[in-house]
């Protein structure tokens, strides 16, 4: 695998999940199952580790930590819904979510945590020393009793010790960021991509930067080879209510939202991927309102933007025509491929094997 990557995934506790382990991820992982299996838990899982690193989700706007919550239900924030993240509802345990990060220099261990709702600050934190060897480090300013096992550091840089119950502020998060440069830049730059992603978001804060790197062009080409032949460029159309994204045709132009719905969700799902590099996108279920042609050609486009920009794919589905495209396209485009099946018991314990050749009784699990 090229660049920067995700290795292991270990998730405790979380939604549905009370345990699951996924292991050797590859360039492309994409995770079936039935509903409710945790395919979407593990993006979750991933979105909300990389909160840590960068809090706002440069694709709508708003918090991660935020979306995270929004995103299943379409309502309630941080504040008043975050305790539907932990299992059962069950806040006296943490929830937890374990990366094994790689780099071309070293693979290290992050440990992400919600702490119970007993403990303060409820909020998404790293745990020493798996983030780095805190022992290790020359650091005169830091005070020795932070150099123990076990402290909780949120994402502002407040520590937070479990044995005293007692937080404070240092400039450990300072340290840290100098100490895992590389591993915090790959989780702040995720991007998370699902059927919730808004037109009104991408016009706002996306589509310039398209448009000043002309990355437009391959938007453009992406329409007409699988949804609007005729299109002959993409523009800001002003509009009474302000600007909007438009497709210019021959003998008309034609906005983002009156488009149909297979090249509104390609022209959503893509435009995110062509600004981002040496991270990891986590797509839910690209293969909304497409038919298999339009499908293969948005799949063939998404791994040869993850080849050229070195991104690592973390893809849900329900569809096997999906899969043998995403084959097909990995063996073009050189990237390694992983599919992970998943199966979540009534305990919440989540077993995961991987598929080598998908067959009828794969297809009728995952459907």
């Amino acid at each position: 695998m090229a660049g920067n990557s995700i290795k292991n995934i270990a998730i405790r506790n979380l939604r549905g999940i009370r345990q699951c382990v996924l292991d050797e991820l590859a360039d492309v992982n994409i995770l079936v199952g039935r509903n409710g299996s945790g395919k979407s838990t593990v993006l979750d899982a991933i979105y909300l580790a990389s909160s840590w690193a960068e809090a706002m989700d440069k694709i709508r706007g708003i918090p991660k930590h935020d979306y995270v919550i929004y995103r299943r239900g379409g309502r309630g924030d941080w504040d008043k819904e975050k305790s539907s993240l932990w299992l059962n509802h069950d806040t006296s345990k943490a929830v937890e979510v374990t990366l094994t990060m790689e780099t071309k220099e070293s693979t290290r261990l992050l440990d992400f945590k919600l702490l119970p709702h007993k403990e303060r600050p409820l909020d998404i934190g790293l745990v020493s020393p798996l983030l780095l060897d805190m022992k290790s480090l020359d650091v005169p300013e830091l005070p020795q009793e932070l150099k123990r096992e076990g402290l909780y550091v949120s994402r502002l840089g407040m520590v937070w010790d479990p044995e005293k119950r007692k937080k404070e502020k240092t400039n450990i998060r300072n340290i840290i960021n100098e100490s895992l440069g590389k591993e915090l830049e790959f989780l702040g730059n995720i991007v998370l991509i699902d059927k919730r992603i808004k037109a009104g978001d991408l016009e706002r804060l996306v589509w310039n930067k398209v448009f000043d790197r002309r990355l437009d062009k391959e938007v453009l080409e992406l329409l007409r080879d699988a949804y609007v032949p005729e299109a002959e460029g993409i523009l800001f159309r002003p509009s009474s209510r302000g600007v909007r994204l438009a497709v210019t045709l021959p003998n008309t132009t034609v906005d983002m939202d009156n488009l149909g719905d297979g090249a509104r969700y390609a022209l959503l799902y893509v435009s995110p991927l062509l600004l981002v590099e040496d991270t990891a996108v986590l797509i839910e279920d690209p293969e909304i309102h497409q038919d298999p042609s339009s499908l293969a050609s948005l799949v063939r486009m998404m791994f040869k933007v993850a080849k050229r920009q070195s991104l690592q794919l973390f893809i849900t589905t329900h569809s096997i025509e999906l899969i043998n495209i995403a084959k097909e396209a990995s063996k073009k485009y050189g990237l390694d491929m992983r599919i992970y099946h998943l199966e979540r018991d009534k305990e919440g314990d989540v077993r995961i094997h991987t598929i080598e050749n998908v067959d009828l009784d794969t297809l009728q699990k995952i459907d």
